[in-house]
């Protein structure tokens, strides 16, 4: 029959590793532990609010991932150009809070002109000739 050999202490090879590496009696392999969980309210709503959502039905070509924040506050805003008051103070609290993106001495718009115009010539280009229809030239 087949006699198992006994195991030689400084034969190294598959199944038996050098004795150096082999973990040592009594001793963790992990000394530090998994770290604790946080539980706070802020941690959560950090997490919860950077995470990465899918908006769907969007054309092609334009951006689909959004943070939850982002989605929030354009929902809020919509709400808001919709006409909802409430919508409209908490959005007003979150501009105030937070701030906007461009900073207010920045222009927000700019107008792209195909060619450089004197201001006489833009005005006659582009300035209305005649009052809009239904309008009275004079109100007395």
């Amino acid at each position: 029959m087949d006699e198992k050999k006994p195991r030689n202490s400084d034969a190294v090879g598959y199944g038996q590793p050098p004795k150096a590496s082999q973990f040592k009696k009594g001793e963790s392999g992990n000394p530090g532990g998994r770290p604790p969980k946080t539980h706070d309210r802020e941690a959560i709503a950090f997490r919860v609010l950077c995470e990465v959502q899918r908006l769907s039905g969007q054309p092609k070509g334009t951006r689909t991932r959004y943070a939850t924040l982002e989605l929030i506050v354009m929902a809020l805003k919509q709400q808001c150009a919709a006409g909802d008051a409430a919508a409209a103070a908490l959005y007003m609290e979150y501009v105030e809070r937070h701030g906007t993106s461009q900073a207010a001495d920045q222009p927000s718009c700019f107008i792209v002109l195909p060619e450089r115009l004197s201001k006489e010539e833009w005005e006659a280009k582009y300035m209305p000739k005649d009052d809009p229809p239904g309008q009275p030239d004079d109100v007395d």
